[in-house]
């Protein structure tokens, strides 16, 4: 059966702010889309009752990460980028094992610019920002989108986007982004109920972004300061005046980073939270 995919998208696009300065990315172009045959597997197509959010001592372990120096080369980029994908590997793959769910690492796609690149979820438009398709479970991370001129070196922002994007890998692996699409297509992708199941999948993946975050501060791999900006980023990206509200306010979208620090999957299940809590 071929499943119509309205939400694979992810980290960047919004704003950050920190010190009250504008250093955030915004989306370029339409939302991805896709239609695929999901690849068969022992993950239940669940959201609020996953195992995965319904495990009381679910978290990441102490992640001590030796990441690639960054940079804005490419190959650069892109040994930064499979260094972080290392680690978010040790840390999300034993958890995963530890409530029966299967695992597949993700492909990385690191390039210059979008220039070129047909994705199974874009089609050949080069229209996009930082996003995960689920149809071939490709995180695509364009240097050029990543707003390098105002980040500059605070690499702690392109590793929290990139562990969004991860985010959501760990969505699909564990059956949630399954059940959260199967239910906006029979609500209708830009109904009330569509958009609010868009806004828990991506208020989730900054939960578990944030939950990265702490484990590998946990293990001595991030300071103190990047994980405060990287909370205070969490804080300037959501949704905008005029924008399809699929994404969440960004008072929520940091509410949820903070929850993510905890480091407890319970803590980051928004299929159950209140309507105004991913609002």
């Amino acid at each position: 059966m071929l499943v119509v995919i309205f939400l694979v998208v992810g980290g960047l696009v919004k704003f950050a702010v920190n010190k009250g300065v504008d250093i955030g990315i915004d989306a370029f172009g339409p939302k991805p889309t896709t239609t695929y045959t999901p690849q068969p597997g022992n993950a239940p197509a669940k959201t609020g009752d996953n195992p995965l959010v319904t495990d009381a001592d679910g978290s990441l372990v102490p992640a001590s990460c030796d990441y690639a120096p960054w940079g804005t080369q490419v190959d650069k980029a892109r040994k930064f980028f499979e260094s972080a994908a290392g680690c978010l590997e040790a840390a999300w793959k034993p958890l995963m094992a530890a409530n029966g769910l299967p695992f597949e690492s993700p492909t990385l796609s690191i390039t210059a610019t979008t220039d070129g690149i047909t994705t199974p979820c874009t089609g050949s438009t080069s229209n996009f920002a930082a996003f995960y398709c689920a149809a071939n479970k490709t995180i695509y991370m364009p240097i050029s989108q990543l707003q390098t001129d105002q980040f500059r070196d605070n690499w702690v922002v392109y590793l929290s986007v990139f562990a969004h994007e991860y985010g959501h890998h760990i969505q699909a692996q564990s059956g949630i982004l399954r059940k959260a699409n199967s239910d906006r297509v029979d609500a209708g992708a830009r109904s009330t109920r569509g958009l609010e199941l868009s806004r828990r999948v991506e208020l989730q993946a900054n939960c578990f972004d944030a939950m990265f975050i702490a484990a590998s501060k946990g293990g001595g791999s991030l300071s103190s300061d990047q994980v405060t900006l990287a909370t205070r980023d969490s804080y300037g990206r959501g949704d905008r005046p005029g924008d399809m509200r699929d994404h969440g306010t960004a008072d929520n979208g940091g509410k949820w980073f903070e929850s993510g620090l905890e480091n407890l999957t319970p803590q980051c299940n928004t299929f159950i939270a209140a309507a105004g809590d991913v609002s």
